[in-house]
């Protein structure tokens, strides 16, 4: 066990999101919750990162390292691209951080400031930089909405790799980009939020 939610309250004023939620992720693979929009996943995502807490119940969690890539790019507006993705490394990994921007398509690009890029180009970095943070766990919060599907299939395979020590969870809406990435997928209703359906889509 690396995640589990274990009767858990969360609400905004007098909005409910979950009551009396449970749930238990693998310690490793790739996890989709899938789900209408505004229904509470990205709540998840903000509980498990420590964002929030839970206004009762149990969140135990079993990771050293986590990287997020939330719905906003939240780059540095005043740094070029390169230099976002430098700003989260140790000393002495550039040749890491020109490495994920090639890998995201952005070759070329090392030099533009955020609002010289497209909105795709800026998603690709955004995501850039959480991959070359790394961790043993990985937050996706629809990470590829703005991008074609050719963009997205050409990063697909540098996100996801079959690593036996790193869990990824990817909120999405798209019923066929989680089936073809994960290992698992949870559609999930709400409010209050609840599981619907919960399977492999190895089978």
């Amino acid at each position: 066990m690396k995640i589990c939610f274990e009767h858990v309250d969360k609400a905004f004023d007098d909005k409910i999101i979950l009551r009396d939620f449970s749930l238990t992720l693998p310690k490793s693979g790739t996890v989709a919750l899938m789900g209408t929009s505004g229904k509470g996943k990205t709540t998840l995502l903000r509980l498990i990162a420590g964002l929030i807490k839970a206004d009762g119940g149990k969140i135990t969690t079993e990771y050293e390292r986590l990287t997020f890539v939330f719905q906003e790019d939240r780059l540095l507006g005043n740094v070029t691209a390169k230099g976002n993705i430098i700003a989260v490394l140790d000393p002495g990994q550039e040749a890491l951080a020109q490495s994920w921007l090639e890998r995201m398509g952005l070759r070329g690009e090392e030099h533009l400031l955020p609002a010289e890029m497209s909105g795709g180009m800026r998603r690709r970095l955004a995501i850039a930089r959480a991959m070359a943070y790394g961790g043993d766990l990985v937050l996706l919060d629809e990470p590829f909405a703005g991008l074609d599907e050719a963009t997205r299939t050409q990063i697909y395979p540098h996100i996801f790799c079959r690593d036996p020590n790193r869990l990824t969870i990817l909120v999405t809406h798209d019923k066929q980009e989680a089936e073809r990435l994960a290992d698992r997928v949870i559609v999930l209703e709400g409010s209050p939020l609840r599981i619907v359906a919960d399977r492999s889509s190895r089978d």
